[in-house]
């Protein structure tokens, strides 16, 4: 494990060359990689180092890096106010979820998907904008059949409509983790594809 590297400009040793790159030669990291291929910018000992570190940040008490990480998910979504209520549901329905609480789970995974399709398309209706995601490949035919059953999970949060339905058909933890999949499959694709 090299505890070193060697600045291909100057021949100086350094454990992580970021700055200096910068500061001595106005070099980023990716010119000086083009100049000087399979050269590397950290040593592997500060990369061992940093890696600890943030292992040891990720599963302290101090600060819920977890939830810092989650604020990120939905930084595709260019509406500031509407991110914040996707991180908050976001957060909330992953919570559900694992604690088993399968009816807000459908609920708030439902609610995510009709918000990031109708971003995604620009329109409102999530019906027609569940169709558009279809027509324009953003979901499968599978993915839309699924979801347009969840487009009447969302009534069951009037006990009324659940009863008369007899909700626990589809109040249950298969579509639960279905529609967890779903909704992480789409935040992946669109994060992939950049900001809407």
């Amino acid at each position: 494990m090299e505890k070193t590297i060697e600045c291909q400009e100057c021949h100086k040793k350094f454990t992580n060359m970021t700055t200096h790159l910068i500061r001595a030669h106005s070099l980023s990291k990716k010119d000086y990689q083009l100049k000087y291929p399979g050269a590397k910018i950290v040593s592997d000992t500060f990369r061992e180092w940093q890696k600890n570190r943030m292992d040891r940040l990720y599963e302290s008490d101090d600060v819920d890096y977890r939830k810092v990480a989650g604020s990120r998910t939905f930084d595709f979504v260019k509406n500031k106010k509407l991110r914040l209520l996707l991180q908050r549901d976001y957060q909330y329905a992953k919570k559900c979820l694992q604690n088993e609480l399968w009816k807000p789970t459908i609920i708030l995974y439902g609610s995510l998907i009709e918000a990031v399709l109708r971003e995604n398309t620009g329109i409102k209706n999530f019906k027609s904008a569940l169709n558009k995601a279809l027509s324009n490949g953003i979901i499968s035919e599978t993915e839309f059949h699924q979801i347009h059953v969840v487009r009447d999970f969302r009534n069951f949060v009037h006990l009324h409509k659940e009863l008369s339905e007899g909700g626990r058909r589809v109040i249950s933890d298969n579509w639960a983790k279905t529609l967890s999949d779903i909704c992480e499959s789409l935040i992946r694709r669109f994060r992939k594809a950049g900001k809407l």
